[in-house]
């Protein structure tokens, strides 16, 4: 996920699609800027999130978007270790969606895959998150196998934060934000719609909890070029706007929550401010806060950071890289926030270190290892894992519940490929934290250790650029 330099993003402009506008948000404020916060109370937190088509507000006009309660990003779900999470997915769209908890350490049983939800209907997704769970920036999506890469990239997506008691003692302290970022089509209908919201039927497969729609290869309206490269839009948007302002801090510390919700795009952050200041990987908290000068994210990782700006303030930026070859930057740093410089500068607030970060090292000499194998990322304009197509009849990786696999992820394509698992956490050799994506170079490889902790049961791994995913380079695994 990070990288001393420049990590890339994905950019291949939609040049088909002429914008409605390009100007910058007007009449916004502070609070209309950030996502509707929803909160667990007493241990619950039930939500209902409506997926539709909407014409949503965009500078001085308006623009066409897939939307979660009509927002241009869904609500920020706010819950803590031992809730229960209970959504349920309205779908009024055209076409079949479903809900993915991206990151959570849930029962695949739950955050389950391969569930269809047909338009006109809807289904309650019920999540027990253990009370062991790590804190930390979580993010929901839809997961609807052939639509997916078209679903996430017309803004279907938001935040879930899990707070523990590390962060009952940030919030003395700093700020709690969140910043969804994305690169949608500017429009003023759907520039990828096939027509047909059918995808064919695969009813009657065997323990995968209702793979009805699992059509692998369904394309979702784009040419081999954009499914090669991943769909990218003109702007990197937050929250559905070209920057925001961060203000009204009280004097405390900026501390964000951003999350990387495009559909490819791999972003290179810079800040201008006094140092930029990483909590948390996408796997949960770090051992302690860490002082940094680079963040990247691929498509879906995502940051805690607290950016403390100098007397002028400070501007956060990011800029998007090919997801070829060396990674080159591609066009002009985009504004992503702008900090006050009256927010909070005094980091001896912060501690030390999280008494509730997870500091288990899997590449401890104590740790066992019970098997090692290669997976190979192979293939350009069709890429696939281990030479195969994605195929729902086949469990292609199985493993034992409470045992560390090591896996050597070689990828021998000209393409960077952020490589997701789900349900279960990993860590990386030579980074740092817990991850739920690894980022594999072209023509390179990576070993990782993942722990297959507390579920057995059976879900996925796949290609996070998505479009990469809906083409076939997504396996299954089994944990028994």
């Amino acid at each position: 996920m990070l990288a001393a330099g420049a990590i890339a993003a994905a950019a291949l402009f939609l040049t088909a699609c002429a914008p409605t506008t390009t100007q910058p948000p007007t009449g916004s404020t502070v609070s209309n800027q950030f996502p509707e916060d929803l909160t667990s109370n007493s241990g619950n937190l039930d939500v209902t999130l409506t997926a539709a088509e909407t014409m949503v507000p965009y500078g001085s006009s308006t623009r066409w978007a897939m939307t979660y309660n009509g927002k241009t990003a869904g609500p920020t779900l706010h819950v803590h270790p031992g809730d229960k999470l209970t959504i349920t997915l309205v779908n009024n769209l055209s076409k079949p969606t479903s809900l993915h908890t991206h990151g959570l350490h849930v029962s695949p049983s739950q955050d389950n895959p391969f569930i269809m939800v047909d338009p006109g209907k809807s289904y309650r997704y019920t999540y027990d998150i253990p009370a062991n769970h790590p804190g930390g920036t979580f993010w929901y999506h839809p997961h609807m196998h052939g639509l997916t890469a078209e679903q996430v990239a017309s803004g279907l997506s938001g935040a879930i934060l899990v707070e523990d008691m590390d962060d009952d003692s940030l919030a003395a302290s700093t700020t709690n934000r969140v910043l969804v970022i994305n690169d949608p089509p500017i429009t003023v209908k759907n520039p990828w719609d096939s027509g047909s919201g059918s995808m064919g039927s695969m009813d009657g497969m065997s323990g995968m909890g209702g793979m009805s729609g699992m059509d692998h290869g369904q394309s979702s309206g784009v040419d081999m070029m954009t499914a090669m490269m991943g769909r990218t839009g003109p702007k990197l948007l937050t929250n559905g706007f070209e920057g925001i302002t961060l203000a009204a801090s009280k004097g405390k510390l900026e501390r964000l929550h951003i999350v990387n919700a495009s559909a490819s795009s791999r972003l290179a952050f810079s800040y201008s401010g006094a140092k930029m200041i990483l909590l948390s990987s996408e796997g949960g908290r770090l051992a302690a806060p860490t002082e940094i000068k680079n963040l990247t994210l691929a498509s879906s990782e995502r940051a805690e950071v607290i950016l403390v700006p100098n007397s002028g303030g400070g501007t956060l930026t990011a800029q998007r890289l090919s997801n070829e070859a060396g990674g080159a930057l591609l066009g002009k740093p985009e504004n992503i926030a702008t900090i006050s410089a009256d927010a909070g500068t005094s980091t001896s607030v912060l501690p030390a270190s999280f008494m509730m970060a997870n500091t288990r090292d899997l590449f401890s000499a104590s740790e066992k290892v019970v098997s090692s194998r290669v997976v190979t990322l192979s293939g350009h304009m069709t890429p696939t894992i281990d030479g195969k197509l994605f195929d729902p009849n086949v469990v292609n990786f199985t493993a034992k519940k409470g045992t560390v696999q090591q896996w050597t992820i070689k990828n021998t394509t000209p393409m960077f490929h952020p490589i997701h698992i789900h349900t279960w956490g990993f860590q990386v050799n030579g980074e740092q934290g817990w991850q739920d994506v690894v980022v594999v170079p072209p023509n390179s490889e990576k070993v990782i250790r993942i722990a297959f902790d507390d579920y057995s049961g059976t879900t996925v791994l796949h290609c996070h650029i998505l479009d990469h995913e809906d083409t076939g380079m997504m396996a299954i695994i089994k944990v028994d």
